[in-house]
């Protein structure tokens, strides 16, 4: 699959913080879900680069190209469901780039995975983790699921979700 604007990217990294995600990831869910840990979106294409948005740890970045996201990992490439309007999604995810880093959602993200559905979530207004911006800007684009906590989306539920609903999937 040739990647195109809004296309997602599912990612495998291989740093520490990419193994603790994995790990709590799979305390909570089963199967290919916890292979990922990273969730962009392809912003633009510029010849042979192809360009995403993305929460990392300086805030949400549009700057980075899709080969730099899994660095000595893997990445699996998601086509949104057909009825979610892409140019919606996309002016979504551009209008937040320059938001901060959710730091504090990767923490509450985190309980949230040991701790029971109704203990509520912690986070800091105006900040993303990946999965959750991805999340998100589906929803600007017409994609609506219930979440418990839109903003503590992980990268396994979204490809849950995502696969459920039948998205097309290409691996890298």
């Amino acid at each position: 699959m040739t990647p195109t604007p809004g296309t997602l990217v599912f990612a495998h990294t291989t740093g520490i913080l990419g193994r603790a995600i994995r790990f709590g990831q799979r305390m909570r869910y089963r199967g290919t879900a916890s292979f990922y840990n990273h969730v962009a979106i392809v912003d633009r294409v510029d010849g042979e680069q192809v360009f995403v948005i993305q929460a990392e740890a300086r805030g949400v970045t549009n700057d980075k190209t899709l080969d730099s996201v899994a660095p000595g990992g893997a990445f699996t490439l998601i086509t949104p469901p057909p009825h979610v309007n892409v140019d919606r999604l996309l002016e979504f995810a551009r209008g937040e780039v320059g938001s901060g880093y959710g730091w504090l959602s990767i923490l509450s993200a985190s309980f949230d995975i040991a701790t029971p559905d109704w203990l509520p979530s912690i986070r800091r207004d105006g900040s993303w983790i990946c999965s959750a911006i991805s999340a998100e800007a589906l929803r600007a684009g017409g994609w609506i699921r219930r979440w418990p906590d839109v903003y503590c989306v992980t990268p396994a539920q979204l490809w849950n979700a995502l696969v459920f609903d039948n998205a097309v999937i290409s691996s890298k």
